[in-house]
């Protein structure tokens, strides 16, 4: 018991020490002679972004030129039970982690193979998974989105990265065009 009395005193005098001297738990406190300091740094800050293109936010206001080294990652569809005239296949980023350009609408034949190249992509996690939507829409057929995966190992230059998706359409199981519950 008296360990813990200890304890408890110790927390709240080092919690007390900062606070007095005017620093918070969440930072520096800002004292007269520092403002003017703080300005001139920001300054030089926003003055060196605008000699690099940047906006006030940071984001760069031109594109990556054609040859960035940003990887692009090939997605190999396999869509099995595919009817006569195909369908169409849509591929986006399915959270915030994984980052790139949503392709557009690509007509997948009725064998089921597509290749997508996903370009741009930005992993922003550091588990480094690259999470797809994919969109299936089949002619008669309301939209089917799946959800995949892919843990991006390390990318040696020259080469993409690809990854193989088995999907089975919704029409793959049912009888005469009608879908079974």
């Amino acid at each position: 018991m008296r360990v813990r009395s200890w304890m408890a005193a110790l927390a709240l005098t080092a919690a007390a020490i900062p606070i007095g001297r005017g620093l918070s738990a969440w930072g520096q406190g800002t004292t007269q002679s520092s403002a003017p300091a703080k300005a001139s740094r920001e300054r030089s800050a926003t003055d060196a972004g605008k000699a690099r293109g940047e906006t006030k936010h940071g984001a760069a206001t031109e594109k990556p030129p054609a040859g960035s080294k940003l990887p692009t990652i090939q997605l190999n569809l396999a869509i099995a039970g595919l009817g006569t005239r195909g369908c169409d296949v849509e591929v986006k980023p399915a959270n915030a982690g994984c980052r790139f350009r949503p392709t557009p609408s690509t007509h997948v034949p009725s064998g089921g193979k597509a290749s997508i190249n996903l370009s741009d992509v930005e992993i922003r996690g550091a588990d480094k998974m690259c999470t797809v939507a994919i969109t299936v829409r089949e002619p008669g057929q309301p939209a089917h989105t799946i959800y995949r995966g892919f843990r991006m190992g390390s990318i040696k230059p020259g080469t993409v990265p690809s990854f193989s998706c088995f999907v089975s359409s919704r029409i793959a199981g049912s009888e005469s065009g009608k879908l079974r519950k």
